[in-house]
């Protein structure tokens, strides 16, 4: 990429077409500044002629399913109306004088309206002051004709400090084309702005936890929260060991009663996972919890700010399991929750019975473009249709963006007073990362340890026939299934004992009783042992 500045004759023409597009974005579309970016994975659609939530727009702009996470990007098109002419995506940014700023994303082209010639996709940082006036913009080049097609590239922009009289920033992503060159598609996915003067992200991420007080539970350091007063709730969180402790690689998270005061427990993971497999593996009666206590298991991102009128986007990037009656003791027990947790379509709850001392593992595996979510009974290895407590996938708009969201584990009260005090016991917690696309792979772990390998379905998509790789590193017991995305399961292909080497089932897109299964996506399991390895195919007709 490259800052453009006007030091050659195309670049002043390229600084007009910039500047005429300013003036008419500041003509028409007067935002107000905000203290986080809204909607920045564009996966809430806009209304009123807005095609995302929370963005101004202009030119030719529109969307795409070729995302990098979810189920939409946004596309900028060249306006082709015979100038230098730019299509582009904006949002404002609270900001004062000497602040920069520091823009990523990701960015492609498309091969059938690729960028040529002089087109080029930029991002630009405009400076206004407090009447919304422009003082002074700084662009960038992010991608060019050079630029492979049909592939996302990652960006990074670091803008100069804000002039003095700024009062907002505009960030603008979008696409510029030359008076003598076709119109181009672009598309940008997953884009961040975050200012660089503190508190910046990294710092906000450890403001509830000032104690400093850490513990070490199933091979990792977890910070505990408190003490103080904090959401949710608010609480007070206790960061004493009398509170909240770890005992034969067991933690121990309560509500308690102190001196009259009660006390909620939270700890979270130090560092960050991404994409996979977030397995918590609990022991006991969560179904005997007091209904006036939750507990939590969950990923959750602290932002640059607290608005509630900005919960419509997920801006915390948080998803959760959640064992609680909510005050109501004939409520479900159990729910998987994407937030906004009222948006339609965004909870899936479900009731249990569990026994004394039962191990049981509650999961969600968190992929670019869905959630699947499973409880069952047993261990983090346990996982089998047999043992099946609810399973449930998330495909929604509220996928978390792994951007900086940590595994947090909580008991906090939610009515006034709990009959008695309250404990549970976390037996494990247990990761499996997700290849770097978080498409494919999501248990893929150590390579060297795992005892067998999922290969890629071919072809895929299919119709009505692909085969299924896969290579065992020692004669083991196998198996081969085909499950839809509810998670029932439709055909087991293989189921035996299988010899070292490489083999291939096929699947002919039938269920197990003969008859053709719908059009749609499934997904293909490899099991060995106690190892579950997963992929995604497409059967179209």
């Amino acid at each position: 990429m490259s800052r453009t500045t006007p030091a050659s004759a195309f670049a002043l023409v390229v600084t007009h077409a910039l500047v005429v597009a300013l003036g008419l974005l500041a003509a028409t579309a007067p935002a107000h500044a905000q203290c986080i970016l809204a909607n920045p994975s564009f996966e809430v659609g806009g209304s009123g002629g807005y095609v995302f939530g929370g963005w101004e727009q202009f030119g030719d702009v529109g969307s795409t399913g070729f995302a990098t996470h979810g189920s939409a990007a946004a596309r900028v098109s060249g306006p082709d109306d015979g100038g230098w002419d730019v299509s582009a995506y904006w949002q404002a940014q609270d900001c004062y004088p000497a602040e920069q700023w520091e823009l990523t994303g990701k960015v492609a082209h498309s091969s059938s309206d690729p960028l040529t010639g002089s087109c080029r996709a930029i991002v630009n940082v405009e400076w206004r002051d407090s009447s919304d006036d422009l003082i002074s913009y700084e662009s960038y080049d992010v991608a060019l004709p050079s630029t492979p097609t049909n592939e996302y590239q990652d960006f990074y922009v670091l803008s100069g400090p804000a002039p003095t009289g700024t009062a907002s920033m505009r960030a603008l992503f979008g696409v510029l084309q030359s008076p003598t060159d076709p119109p181009p598609d672009v598309y940008y996915d997953q884009v961040t702005v975050f200012s660089t003067s503190y508190p910046t992200m990294d710092d906000v991420q450890w403001g509830d936890f000032p104690g400093g007080r850490t513990v070490w539970f199933s091979g990792r350091t977890w910070r505990v929260k408190g003490p103080g007063f904090y959401g949710p709730g608010a609480n007070n969180f206790s960061n004493s060991a009398d509170n909240v402790w770890v005992d034969d690689d067991q933690l121990h998270v309560t509500v308690m009663d102190v001196g009259g005061i009660w006390y909620s427990t939270e700890v979270a993971l130090v560092e960050t996972l991404g994409y996979g497999d977030y397995i918590f593996t609990t022991e006991g009666r969560l179904d005997l919890l007091d209904p006036c206590v939750v507990l939590g298991l969950f990923v959750w991102q602290y932002g640059p700010c607290y608005d509630d009128s900005y919960l419509w986007w997920n801006p915390y990037c948080e998803f959760d399991i959640e064992f609680s009656r909510w005050g109501n003791p004939y409520r479900d027990i159990g729910q998987f929750v994407a937030q906004p947790w009222d948006w339609y379509g965004n909870l899936e709850s479900f009731d249990a019975t569990f026994s004394e001392g039962e191990i049981t593992s509650h999961a969600f595996r968190w992929l670019h473009d869905r959630v699947e979510c499973r409880s069952w009974r047993g261990g983090p290895f346990a996982e089998a249709p047999e043992n099946t407590i609810f399973s449930w996938t998330y495909t929604g708009p509220h996928i978390p963006r792994p951007e900086q969201p940590r595994v947090h584990i909580n008991l906090w009260k939610f009515c006034d007073y709990p009959s008695s005090d309250q404990e549970v016991v976390v037996d494990a917690f247990t990761f499996f990362p997700a290849d770097p696309t978080g498409i494919d792979d999501p248990q893929a772990g150590d390579a060297a340890a795992r005892p067998g390998f999922l290969m890629p379905a071919r072809p895929n998509p299919f119709n009505p026939v692909t085969t299924i790789g896969y290579s065992l590193r020692n004669e083991s017991d196998a198996e081969v299934a085909v499950f839809d995305l509810a998670g029932r399961r439709v055909r087991t292909l293989v189921d035996g004992v299988v010899s070292a080497g490489d083999h291939e089932a096929v699947w002919d897109g039938r269920d197990e009783h003969g008859s053709n299964v719908a059009s749609g996506v499934y997904f293909y399991t490899l099991r060995v042992g106690d190892a579950l390895e997963t992929r995604r195919m497409v059967l179209v007709k």
